[in-house]
């Protein structure tokens, strides 16, 4: 038998990611650190249509499918409103956050780190100046 300890540790950070008013994908500090985010990595996105589950997958190299992670003063987003608007988010009038879940079993397949995007929807209180708020 083996018998593997999950550390309590390795669950400590919550990764969040929101999308901006402006359709932008941005992350938390928190999360920026965890997912090793520079200006030279990419961001790919997958869907899997039959249970309705998106995600993120994180690469190193330039592909054609990938958004360029970008930095902005002192955070990293991905220029994605053309694929929001395209999956139907209503970022405009909706604070749309998403719980980002490690998926290493999806690694290999999609060709980087993955993780599953959990979205919490909530109306959106100010539509001024949140672009700044993560």
């Amino acid at each position: 038998m083996t018998i593997k300890i999950l550390s309590a540790k390795q669950f400590a950070t919550k990764l969040k990611a929101t999308i901006q008013a402006s359709g932008r994908l941005g992350f938390t500090d928190e999360t920026a650190k965890a997912l090793d985010l520079a200006s030279g990595k990419f961001a790919k996105f997958a869907k899997d249509e039959e249970n309705d589950v998106l995600y993120l997958i994180i690469i190193d190299n330039e592909d054609e499918d990938a958004f360029q992670i970008k930095l902005s003063s002192s955070y990293y987003y991905v220029p994605t409103r053309q694929l929001f608007d395209m999956l139907g988010f209503d970022y405009e009038n909706n604070t749309i956050m998403f719980d980002l879940i490690r998926q290493p079993s999806h690694d290999a397949d999609l060709a980087g780190q993955v993780y599953r995007m959990k979205p919490r929807i909530n109306p959106r209180k100010d539509k001024k100046n949140d672009d700044i708020e993560l």
